[in-house]
């Protein structure tokens, strides 16, 4: 098993306040079911590079995080956007851990780029739109005036913050359009005694297994401080309960640190540890600037599905038109799945629980018209840190009658399927609109498969369904 690394708290690192990042969206409650980004914007951290190197395709949102693989999920509704206008635009960091920066890139998506896939590089203009060089270290908060190239509608920005003594950045994508906690009580002690400055946090944003570790790291002005570490190893699965674990870790540095500590200020001045969120607190005469919670937590596979039977082309019928496909896993997974029309606007939408199992899904397009469509699969496991997956496919919804593989061979047939379907029996012969083909109902003690179809169960139709060989045969 590989080894992901899980940076948390207020103190790592940074995020884009203007225009609002996806990510600070999320913490202000603007995006929803967002998962433990919504608790630390300032964390989208992985490797630096872009776009030579850099996060994965697909991963580019998360910066490569498992547990912020939420902020990869991409459709053209998703994501609560910014009005901007081109031309001069200004960009605003706000940091929480302000290192030595190399540094600020910005990217835009190509025109006529996917909105309904997850972002990859060639999703963008690899050429940064604005390249700010620094080379130093930033106050809290720097602001950049950046020339945005003209676009229409919805885009996404990439803002990369390469920091200069670490081989990571930190991504940022915005979502922009050119139109125009779990503690959320403040501490009872807010200066709990004149000795102790409030230099963190830790919190309880995900559930941590037997086997993982979590480890508080000190730094003060000059670098980490490693002699300084507490680290923790989760032994069960009480131990890794989110609201455990962080009262364990307090703990654990109070009994083990003398400039540090972690917990709930008590009516005497006493850190105490707590269930759920602690705070941290260094001694103001130590020279300890911030502590970073590290979880080290395998790394879980992408989810992995397999979509089959979706057709190039569906018919159009009395101004509907029924989509098939079947969604295979090899787990347990929440599939969601929308289609987008041609002008991009949501049609139909829906969601399946599978379990290790095949399901077919049937969709119904009401109010349909012809043209290109998108059909977008999004799947997760259980837990809220685990990986997401996104697929993408094109099909074409086209008129009754405007593109039939075969002309409706009038007369050599008894019944347009699946019209009359409670009659047929063994000789009955159907044409099957989807693909213009005729078939015939096999003999008993078959053709009592012939009946068996519905919108939501229709392993049995002719030429579409996983079994529609036991019932009928090509004429």
């Amino acid at each position: 098993m590989c080894s992901v690394i899980i940076a948390q708290g207020v103190f790592a690192h940074g995020y884009v306040s203007q225009p609002e990042s996806r990510s600070l969206k999320c913490k202000q409650g603007d995006n929803v079911k967002c998962g433990p980004v919504q608790y630390e914007p300032q964390s989208v951290e992985g490797p630096d590079g872009f776009p030579n190197g850099g996060p994965a395709d697909g991963k580019i949102a998360s910066a490569g995080l498992v547990q912020f693989s939420q902020l990869n999920e991409q459709t053209v509704d998703r994501w609560n956007k910014n009005n901007i206008k081109p031309g001069n635009n200004t960009f605003t960091w706000t940091f929480t851990a302000n290192h030595v920066t190399k540094d600020f890139k910005y990217y835009m998506t190509k025109q006529g780029w996917n909105k309904n896939a997850t972002l990859k590089r060639s999703s963008f203009e690899l050429t940064p739109f604005c390249n700010i060089p620094y080379n130093k270290k930033p106050p809290k908060t720097v602001s950049h005036q950046c020339n945005v190239p003209n676009r229409q509608g919805y885009h996404v920005i990439l803002a990369v913050w390469d920091v200069g003594d670490t081989a990571m950045s930190f991504y940022q994508a915005i979502d922009v359009n050119f139109d125009g906690g779990t503690d959320p009580s403040p501490n009872p002690n807010p200066n709990p005694t004149n000795n102790w400055t409030d230099i963190g946090d830790i919190n309880p944003t995900i559930t941590l297994k037997p086997g993982d570790s979590v480890k508080a790291r000190v730094f003060d002005d000059q670098g980490e401080l490693p002699d300084m570490a507490t680290e923790l190893a989760i032994n069960t699965t009480d131990d890794g309960r989110k609201n455990n674990w962080p009262y364990l870790l307090a703990k654990a540095i109070n009994n083990k640190q003398t400039k540090i500590a972690a917990g709930h200020v008590d009516a005497k001045g006493n850190v105490v540890p707590a269930m759920g969120k602690n705070n941290i607190y260094a001694l103001k005469d130590s020279g300890i600037k911030r502590v970073e919670i590290q979880i080290n937590k395998d790394q879980q596979p992408d989810p992995q599905v397999d979509v089959g039977g979706l057709q190039d082309k569906y018919t159009i019928t009395d101004n509907q038109a029924i989509v098939d496909f079947t969604l295979t896993t090899q787990a347990k997974l929440k599939i969601d799945y929308t289609i987008y029309g041609p002008n991009n606007s949501q049609v139909a939408f829906g969601s399946e629980p599978i379990d290790n199992a095949s399901k077919n899904v049937q969709v119904n397009i009401t109010n349909a018209i012809p043209g290109k469509h998108t059909l977008v699969i999004k799947a997760k496991a259980q837990g809220i840190a685990s990986s997401f997956m996104q697929q993408t496919y094109s099909f074409e919804l086209v008129k009754d009658g405007g593109d039939k593989p075969n002309p409706d061979p009038s007369g050599d047939y008894d019944f347009k399927f699946p019209e009359g379907v409670s009659s047929y029996k063994a000789g009955t012969t159907v044409l099957q609109p989807k693909d213009g083909k005729i078939y015939q109902c096999k003999p008993f003690p078959y053709s009592g498969y012939c009946q068996q179809w519905s919108k939501y169960a229709n392993q049995f139709e002719p030429g579409v369904g996983s079994a529609w060989q036991s019932a009928w045969e090509v004429k």
